[in-house]
């Protein structure tokens, strides 16, 4: 009956880690164990803010308390992480074990900190994988109307500040938003060809289209396999990207309409933009 209860606050435990992002990375740690008067070596296989999977050729016990460090990009400081072995299981191929870890012993401040710094690896892997894709340089004005319309865009319209050289920021309505640039409405004037500075936080409420973050069990044809939900809910941050007035449209409810191409934009702004984008859409065919 010991037994049973045990399985059942494991199984409970590990249900709660699959409610988080699971970041996937492959970093050598050594690791303090209860009972153990010298530090296992093993290798960090995924990690969130409840829990993380270790790999190791050392045999750990169940139950057993243990501690370790990461420091998971240059620059970041070592980070330790307090936790518990939940689980063990041998891996298909390769020698050794697999651990599953739950960060029980942590406090909420420590959490957060460490939900902080995997936001922070996802969004280093978003600017990496984008980066390699982007262009090397905006488009000239002639052809940037026809080269904005190659991107996904979207017509929900969103607060924005923009601000030319030399004056102050003014606030405006922005919206036709893609990867490459936006349509802008304002009360002013703006040469072709000005240079402008953008700073909006695109709208959150769009991302409750998307499945909360976990994993789930799909059935194929070769058996049940197991799926990893992203956390595409979590809430947009404030952006500032560069841009230039590259077109101008006809007056609507007596504001000047622009478009502007975004000529300065990190790969990690593009795959949020995508991401609201999709989102808009996605809700857009589901209603239909």
């Amino acid at each position: 009956m010991l037994w049973l209860s045990r399985r059942s606050v494991q199984n409970l435990e590990r249900s709660n880690q699959r409610r988080y992002y699971r970041q996937s990375i492959e970093l050598p740690i050594a690791i303090e164990v209860s009972g153990l008067p010298a530090p296992v070596y093993g290798t960090l296989i995924n990690i969130s803010e409840t829990g993380c999977r270790l790999r190791s050729l050392i045999l750990i016990e169940r139950d057993r308390d243990v501690n370790f460090e990461i420091k998971a990009r240059p620059g970041a400081p070592a980070m330790p992480l307090k936790g518990r072995v939940v689980t063990r299981a041998t891996p298909p191929s390769g020698g050794g074990y697999e651990y599953g870890v739950n960060f029980s012993r942590m406090t909420s401040t420590e959490r957060a900190a460490l939900a902080r710094e995997i936001h922070e690896m996802q969004r280093r892997e978003a600017l990496t994988r984008a980066e390699s894709k982007a262009p090397a340089k905006p488009a000239p004005i002639a052809k940037s109307a026809k080269q904005r319309r190659g991107s996904v865009r979207t017509m929900v319209a969103f607060a924005v500040r923009y601000r030319v050289p030399g004056k102050p920021s003014i606030v405006a309505e922005a919206n036709d938003i893609s990867t490459g640039g936006l349509r802008l409405m304002c009360q002013e004037p703006i040469p072709l060809g000005t240079q402008v500075e953008l700073r909006f936080s695109l709208p959150s409420h769009v991302l409750a289209v998307f499945p909360p973050a976990g994993a789930r069990t799909e059935i194929t044809p070769f058996g049940p396999r197991s799926v990893r939900i992203p956390d595409n809910r979590r809430p947009f941050e404030e952006m500032t990207i560069a841009g230039r007035v590259v077109s101008r449209f006809q007056p609507t409810r007596g504001r000047e309409v622009f478009g502007v191409q975004f000529t300065d934009i990190d790969g990690y702004q593009r795959e949020e933009i995508a991401r609201f984008t999709h989102a808009v859409q996605l809700a857009r065919l589901r209603s239909e």
